[in-house]
């Protein structure tokens, strides 16, 4: 029986199983302890890179925001001014409509006279018309050189 108990000091008397358990559980935590050290590093590290990532990114996010805000506000411009050329274009319309409108009336009013003013021009005798010109320039010819003799 002896060979089971260990005597360390007065005291202290333990079997020889639990100094073997006590050593086994012993180097167990130091191994976890190791674990959770390396675990707590690795959450660390993870840690500083999403840190940095954030500082990286929320500039550059905050950048591309402040764009597409000003984008959007150009384009809200732009569409209320195709609505304003829209509205315009639509009152030219309507005044091309009314003006086409009273060309056709005026032409509906005064198509009859019209129609007599083109019919006598139609009838007018242009040669003759050329023959008495020929005429009088033949007639008055004589008298321009006579009267451009006293200039």
């Amino acid at each position: 029986m002896n060979e089971n108990f260990d005597a360390t000091s007065k005291d202290n008397v333990t079997t020889k199983e639990d100094a073997d358990v006590l050593t086994e559980l012993r180097d167990l935590t130091r191994k976890k302890l190791r674990l959770q050290y390396i675990s707590t590093a690795c959450i660390g590290g993870m840690l500083a890179v999403l840190i940095i990532s954030v500082l990286v990114m929320v500039p550059r996010v905050s950048t591309t925001l402040a764009h597409i805000n000003n984008v959007a506000a150009k384009a809200e411009e732009s569409l209320a001014k195709a609505q304003e050329s829209i509205e315009q274009i639509n009152d030219m319309t309507k005044s091309m409509e009314q003006a086409s409108s009273n060309l056709n009336k005026l032409v509906d009013e005064n198509g009859e006279s019209l129609g007599a003013a083109i019919k006598s021009m139609t009838e007018v005798d242009y040669e003759g018309l050329n023959q008495a010109i020929k005429d009088l320039q033949d007639a008055i010819g004589p008298m321009a050189n006579f009267m451009n003799r006293f200039r």
